[in-house]
């Protein structure tokens, strides 16, 4: 019985298999993200790659969905938001949790202008 236990608390807190995880692209344009909507499945490890096609430094803001995901140590999303320089690149390989998060700009304006998105996780 114990062997049993101690194989299923290695099996939940195990680290996912992130080489084979799916990318999702996140593309970042000056006052959209693209897709509006994300939709991710739960419990799936997924690597989001964000980039920022623009000139101008651009920002992804969802700390909720960020805090309620499991993410590769290395990629860790401190507040829950980040900024990328023009042409930037970033990955970030996590486990989403069921949920509807909100995805918004930290940039003021650029909010009231539409940069924001919804992330669907079913």
């Amino acid at each position: 019985m114990r062997a049993i236990l101690a194989l299923l608390a290695f099996i939940a807190f195990a680290e996912p298999e992130w080489r084979t995880a799916p990318e999702a692209d996140v593309l970042l344009h000056p006052f959209s993200y693209e897709p509006v909507t994300i939709r991710l499945a739960a419990g799936r490890p997924v690597k989001l790659h964000f980039v920022n096609n623009s000139v101008i430094r651009l920002s992804f803001s969802a700390p909720e969905f960020f805090a309620s995901a499991q993410i590769r140590a290395r990629d860790a999303v401190p507040g829950g938001r980040f900024a990328l320089a023009p042409s930037e690149e970033r990955v970030i390989a996590l486990v989403p949790a069921p949920g509807h998060y909100r995805a918004r700009s930290t940039n003021a304006f650029h909010r009231l202008r539409g940069m924001r998105a919804e992330i669907i996780v079913e």
